[in-house]
């Protein structure tokens, strides 16, 4: 099995579960990393994925008129920062 395009088509199917409209991806420093290697910016916004956010910065602004995308490993760490967003 090629994991390149497994990791694809999962992170393919996140995007397109979620419709159609402007996206931002939020992920930890974990799954950045996973998804920076299969996919290529332009490739990631031809998905209508605009904006790409760590779950741990500081620096947010409120964007109530994206759909936000939450791609995060399983720790307790990644699971009890969005409830401070």
């Amino acid at each position: 099995m090629n994991v390149v395009l497994a990791v694809k088509q999962y992170v393919s199917k996140m995007i397109e579960s979620s419709g159609t409209g402007m996206k931002v991806l939020l992920m930890d420093k974990e799954t950045t990393s996973i998804v920076s290697m299969v996919y290529t910016q332009s490739e990631i916004l031809q998905k209508e994925v605009y904006l790409f956010e760590r779950i741990d910065s500081q620096n947010r602004e409120s964007m109530k008129h994206l759909k936000a995308i939450c791609y995060l490993r399983p720790t307790k760490t990644d699971f009890t920062l969005p409830r401070i967003l």
